[in-house]
């Protein structure tokens, strides 16, 4: 399966296979297989998914894609995706050679976070221009002008309803996430209206984001880079909930986007209706100890 996979990308990319020389496995985030690609011709990064739907790793691609287009973020370069003839879904990427972060470059990914977002998006809707996944869970991207009304219909409604009926969520919890939602536009829009829509990372916490070495001769440190978006157009404040679950991040990322672009009074009371989302998302995904957490979220929003 590696070799076809790999002749497939080497083959879409104009990267002569025969050069190759050697893979290595490598993580390939959550659901994905991995693999580092050696040739001749440089080092690449090759994900695939066997059980992926066909358009999975396109909307990946278009989300890397979106993000580098704002000047603002890096993301790694998009070499090759799969087409409707190969067997196996894949995504091919420019190699990252990775660096121990410091607190400036920290500093630096929550600046130019800040910058992302306050980067004016044209038709003041929220949403996207498709569908799209996150982890492996469909992320509907219907646009919409009520931010309250996307957040509670398209993020929090669905999952919730999902978890009820495969019995993970009892009839008292989901009146718990159903008052959350029925509450979302009061607690959401008024700053939601100040702000503007943003450009959303939409899966943003530790795992995703990775530190590139330098070139030698360039200076010290490490420039940050963001992998695995769920892009849409929504509420900073998305971003910035979701990054302080799962290990988070340290304070000089809020340092620097606090300098960049100051939150307004209240995200605090906000945010535990931001992390219901990405709670909910891990409860269908895992289970376990997210079921509580996402109830405990909604009982803070409500």
């Amino acid at each position: 399966m590696n070799r076809a996979v790999v002749n497939s990308a080497c083959r879409a990319a104009g990267i002569d296979a025969s050069q190759v020389l050697g893979t290595r496995p490598v993580r390939g985030g959550c659901v994905n297989e991995g693999l580092e690609v050696r040739s001749t011709e440089g080092r690449y990064f090759l994900k695939w998914n066997a059980d992926a739907g066909r358009g999975f790793f396109r909307v990946e691609a278009e989300g890397l894609e979106a993000l580098a287009a704002t000047g603002t973020v890096r993301t790694p370069e998009v070499l090759a995706r799969s087409r409707r003839d190969d067997e196996v879904p894949w995504l091919l990427l420019e190699w990252i050679e990775e660096a121990r972060p410091h607190d400036g470059a920290w500093r630096r990914l929550g600046r130019e976070l800040a910058q992302l977002h306050r980067r004016p998006r044209e038709d003041g809707r929220y949403g996207w221009s498709s569908d799209n996944v996150i982890g492996s869970l469909p992320q509907p991207n219907r646009r919409t002008a009520d931010w309250g009304e996307f957040w509670a219909e398209l993020r929090i409604r669905p999952l919730a309803r999902e978890l009820h009926a495969r019995g993970t969520l009892t009839a008292r919890q989901l009146a718990a996430v159903e008052n959350s939602a029925a509450r979302a536009g009061a607690l959401l829009n008024p700053v939601a209206r100040e702000d503007g829509p943003s450009l959303l990372h939409g899966d943003l916490w530790s795992g995703n984001v990775l530190f590139a070495r330098r070139p030698e001769g360039s200076g010290a440190g490490a420039a940050p880079v963001l992998i695995d978006p769920a892009v849409y157009v929504g509420h900073r404040e998305v971003d910035l909930a979701m990054s302080r679950l799962f290990g988070g991040f340290p304070p000089a990322f809020y340092e620097g986007y606090e300098d960049e672009w100051p939150l307004r009074p209240g995200q605090a009371r906000r945010r535990p209706a931001y992390q219901l989302y990405p709670l909910l998302v891990h409860a269908r995904l895992f289970g376990g100890g997210y079921v509580g957490a996402a109830v405990r979220a909604a009982a803070a929003a409500g």
